[in-house]
């Protein structure tokens, strides 16, 4: 059995392992080295995964699952149809298919997997990503941030190297910029900032705004509005997809064009859209974008008390990185050329590999590398402070400070605020540094803690002690105690918004097994069931509804996910079109 390092990409995913001490990607089924989020259901219910999912998403939007990445955490559900999937489960999908690939690529069952995820991800967005490897098949005990990933990865191949380096981290979902210190093999996480909602995806809506601002000047349409529900949904996918190719193409040329044929009809015309966007253009619909990024690597260089003077490497992860503005940006601000011998695309999961080794013991500490991690962000409780005489609820009080090392462990000490106060609530939220005050969008726990039997007792007579614990994986376990008393409560933060509950877990288990199951079967038999459909009009009306009724056996089998059944249909459907072609 064999544990891999996975980089769960918003747009694009990929998977590495330790060989002869050196990380090596795996290649997917179809062996490419990284594998487009991407699933589908096409129309006979298969399930697809990555590049062939990618492909259908023009045609097919309604049956398309995009970007999933950003509902992590969230309590949301995506819609296929009649069925529906929360994120985790989508997720798993992809985690399901990189692990039967990796085990096609290696020739041994992988178990386990150290998974990357981007450094701003909540408790709720990382405890999700655990259960979707657990849905997949996958032990994960290890989580990791992306920008620490891509740092062990510079590391691994540099461990001579003492300097301050800057992981600036552009996927296609989030933005990550950490800065570590590399010193005797030593890779220690000085400070992690970023943002979730910036990723290569807004620099193709960007493309996909402008080209409907010139449309809609030139030909008075408006391709995002007009028309059905389905016929925009339509539009836009194909649009979407024509905006990432011309992204790609503009990192290599001055300019690039939409060419989208028979878009849409418009006054009983069809209208074909053939638009040249320059570089210089795209740069200026995008500046705000990358303007952004420069701002969080100024918190992280103040957060780590560094200066632009004080980075001696610069490495640019994330495929949107190749964007020639990007480049440009960061290296004019650190008047240095950003390291160009990583890959952009595959240096977190080659830095998940080398984390995976440590984990097994494969890459030991006598070996020279350690790796020193930090909590990315601020965490603590809401209190009642007395302000001008008067009591003020909902105030933030930190508990964990940002960018402090992990694992982790501080405790406060609390008061009651009311005569005979008998409970206390303990909210967890995470902060960004504005304001004093907390904020719900923020809260990491769904609901309160709430520790109660506190005896009877003028305000401020009973003491309670708050412990905020901080793992390796980034994830939040609190407890609190009476001192009088020692009654205790002790919570794994483990019923938020989003997380799936134990019984969730196990009935999701098993309906995504049979989903999956059903998609495998499809794919046995597949073959058998295209040459049937495609002799159909080929053979007497007799022979055609022989063969007809099989495959509707065939398919209501296929529905049951009855095995035996599919079997035997496929079998008999074989030897009738070997008696009858």
């Amino acid at each position: 059995m064999t544990i891999i390092g996975i980089d769960l990409g918003t747009t694009n995913s990929a998977m590495a392992y330790l060989k002869d001490g050196k990380p090596e990607i795996i290649p997917n089924k179809d062996g490419h080295r990284t594998t487009p989020s991407i699933f589908s259901i096409n129309p006979q219910g298969e399930i697809q995964i990555g590049q062939i999912a990618k492909n259908a998403y023009a045609g097919l939007p309604n049956e398309t699952v995009l970007e999933v990445k950003r509902l992590m955490g969230k309590d949301e559900v995506v819609q296929i149809g009649d069925r529906t999937f929360k994120p985790e489960e989508i997720s798993s999908f992809y985690l399901k298919y990189l692990k039967e690939s990796a085990e096609i690529a290696l020739g041994t069952e992988v178990t386990e997997a150290v998974i990357t995820v981007p450094a701003y991800f909540s408790d709720a967005q990382r405890k999700a990503t655990q259960v979707a490897g657990r849905l997949a098949g996958l032990n994960v005990e290890r989580i990791i941030n992306e920008p620490t990933a891509a740092a062990i990865a510079f590391g691994i191949e540099n461990m001579s190297s003492e300097a301050n380096i800057l992981v600036y981290d552009l996927g296609g979902g989030t933005f990550d910029v950490s800065i570590a210190e590399m010193f005797g093999g030593v890779v220690q996480i000085k400070a992690s900032t970023g943002d979730n909602t910036l990723g290569g995806m807004d620099f193709d809506e960007r493309l996909v705004q402008w080209l409907n601002k010139q449309v809609k000047r030139k030909n008075n349409v408006d391709l995002l509005n007009d028309g059905s529900p389905e016929e925009q949904l339509q539009k836009y996918a194909r649009i979407k997809t024509e905006a990432e190719q011309v992204k790609i193409a503009l990192s290599s040329n001055k300019t690039a064009q939409f060419n989208l044929p028979f878009l849409t009809m418009h006054e009983g015309m069809p209208i074909s859209v053939m638009e040249e966007i320059t570089r210089e253009e795209f740069d200026d619909i995008t500046r705000d974008l990358v303007e952004n990024t420069l701002k969080h690597v100024d918190r992280a260089l103040e957060e780590a008390k560094l200066t632009i003077g004080d980075i001696g490497e610069v490495i640019l992860i994330g495929g949107s990185t190749r964007i020639p503005a990007i480049q440009a940006c960061v290296e004019a601000k650190f008047n240095k050329s950003a390291r160009k011998d990583i890959n952009p695309d595959e240096a977190v999961a080659l830095g998940a590999a080398v984390q995976a080794a440590i984990k097994t013991g494969e890459i030991s500490q006598a070996d020279g590398l350690m790796v020193i991690d930090v909590c990315p962000y601020s965490i603590g409780t809401d209190v009642t402070r007395i302000v001008n005489g008067e009591k003020v609820r909902g105030c933030f009080d930190e508990i964990l400070a940002a960018n402090t090392p992990i694992p982790t462990k501080n405790t406060k000490i609390y008061r009651t605020v009311r005569d005979n106060q008998s409970f206390v609530t303990i909210g967890v939220y995470q902060h960004d540094g504005v304001g004093d005050f907390v904020q719900d969008e923020l809260r990491v726990s769904k609901e309160d803690i709430i520790l109660d039997g506190v005896p009877a007792g003028p305000q401020g007579s009973q003491a309670i002690s708050v412990t905020f614990e901080y793992d390796i994986n980034g994830i939040l376990n609190v407890s609190a105690e009476i001192m009088s008393t020692g009654k205790r409560i002790t919570s794994a933060i483990d019923t938020q918004t989003g997380v799936m509950s134990e019984a969730e877990i196990k009935e999701s288990t098993r309906r995504l097994e049979e989903a999956w199951k059903t998609s495998a079967l499809y794919n046995d038999v597949k073959p058998t069931m295209t040459r049937a459909e495609r002799v159909l009009a080929d053979l007497t009306v007799e022979a055609a509804t022989r063969v007809e009724g099989i495959l509707a056996n065939l398919r209501q089998a296929l529905q049951q996910n009855n095995e035996q059944e599919v079997c035997r249909y496929e079998s008999e459907l074989a030897d009738l079109l070997i008696e009858l072609v």
